[in-house]
């Protein structure tokens, strides 16, 4: 897919996002954690989980494990994130305990990589949110944004697609890419969720779906 995007409406969406997530910011403790250990840890948590449901977990989790030693001497018989929903998470965190052990956690994307269970959205996520090195993030919820916004239809697989990367590596300001990964995510989970709230939406007077949206509930009215 060869999708043309204008500099103008770049520069636009970036530029909103970031002002709407300077007000609408959600304080989460993974997000100012200074333990690298947790924050990778976190972002294994966050995947296909909401963050209101990671928090009990996350917090418990950091009062007993400092570190990846920690968790691998003192691991409780009780399976902390059995109220996540996918218990493989345990084994995750195990495995990725044990290659970490008597090691720093690597910021290369290319060795990160090579860590058990991280792929790239985890990889991004934490260089981006966690440690202050530019990447970009996509997942599903992102794609829905850029779907609406852009107007373009999405599947399953679309996060996937080099167009759609090269669409978000566009998008992604050089500066302050924290700020607007941020924002994409908090946007995603209060505002431009699979059931939208247009009405709140910063991005509408541009948005491809909410003008075709609110043309057939005019068309509806007539």
């Amino acid at each position: 897919m060869n999708l043309q995007v204008d500099e103008k409406d770049i520069k636009k969406f970036q530029n909103s996002l970031i002002k709407w997530g300077r007000t609408n910011y959600s304080f989460f403790p993974w997000r100012k954690t200074n333990n690298k250990w947790h924050a990778l840890v976190s972002e294994i948590m966050l995947q296909r989980t909401n963050a209101e449901q990671v928090l009990p977990v996350y917090i418990k989790f950091c009062k007993q494990y400092k570190t990846p030693e920690d968790f691998l001497k003192n691991r409780k018989k009780e399976n902390l994130f059995k109220n996540l929903g996918l218990h493989w998470r345990e084994q995750q965190i195990i495995k990725l305990a044990g290659s970490l052990t008597g090691k720093d956690i690597p910021e290369l994307k290319d060795d990160l990589l090579k860590l058990p269970s991280i792929g790239n959205y985890i990889t991004s996520a934490y260089r981006s949110l966690h440690l202050g090195i530019r990447d970009v993030i996509v997942d599903s919820n992102i794609v829905r944004i850029f779907g609406r916004y852009f107007d373009f239809k999405t599947d399953g697989e679309t996060r996937r697609k080099r167009w759609l990367i090269k669409l978000a590596e566009k998008l992604t300001p050089e500066r302050k890419f924290k700020e607007y990964n941020y924002a994409l995510l908090d946007f995603s989970r209060s505002i431009c969720r699979p059931k939208s709230k247009c009405e709140l939406c910063i991005l509408s007077n541009k948005c491809k779906y909410f003008k075709r949206k609110n043309a057939i509930v005019e068309k509806m009215r007539v």
